[in-house]
């Protein structure tokens, strides 16, 4: 790290499903000066290879405990990161008003490691376009009805009171100028 001034730090990148959460966060990792992993809690998730609970099936308390055993994986390896100077980002569905999987769980796990969240949030419409042309297996790919319910649940963060939490509107941005709007904010 050449800048004696830097210090690491995790930002926590959230929105609803199909706005391209994992792309930008990839993107924004690659696009930074200093050292920058990237830490997508699906793919974290993914690694229960045998009795994994895709959540698209229903929440459960099996699903609740991969979960949890995912996103305190992704704090103990951005930790990691963290004290050897690398910056993190990491990609997860953090919804407002749902304890569970809200923010909290993630202040939590990452204790007093410098964290930052961002919501990438863009029209409805924008959202079901997107979904509808992912370029992973079609088994990414939500329902309509459940991609508009974890859309609807995500709405909250638009009218937060705390102000601290940045969101973005994606609908018209490509991932390059996403990138740039987080770094704004």
């Amino acid at each position: 790290v050449d800048d004696d001034s830097y210090r690491p730090f995790v930002l926590l990148l959230t929105g609803p499903a199909g706005v391209g959460k994992t792309t930008v966060a990839d993107a924004w990792a690659r696009s930074q000066r200093q050292p920058t992993a990237h830490l997508s809690l699906d793919a974290m998730r993914r690694a229960v290879k045998s009795r994994y609970t895709d959540p698209a099936d229903g929440w459960n308390d099996e699903s609740q405990r991969q979960y949890e055993l995912a996103r305190g994986n992704c704090a103990l390896l951005a930790q990691r990161y963290l004290q050897h100077g690398i910056a993190c980002v990491i990609d997860d569905a953090i919804f407002p008003a749902w304890q569970a999987v809200g923010y909290e769980g993630w202040a939590t796990n990452l204790g007093d490691l410098p964290h930052a969240l961002v919501v990438l949030l863009p029209s409805w419409e924008c959202v079901r376009e997107r979904n509808r042309h992912r370029d992973r297996p079609v088994s990414y790919r939500l329902p309509e009805p459940m991609l508009r319910t974890i859309y609807d649940d995500m709405l909250p963060w638009r009218d937060q009171q705390d102000h601290d939490v940045p969101v973005i509107d994606t609908t018209s941005l490509t991932v390059v100028e996403t990138v740039d709007a987080i770094n704004r904010a």
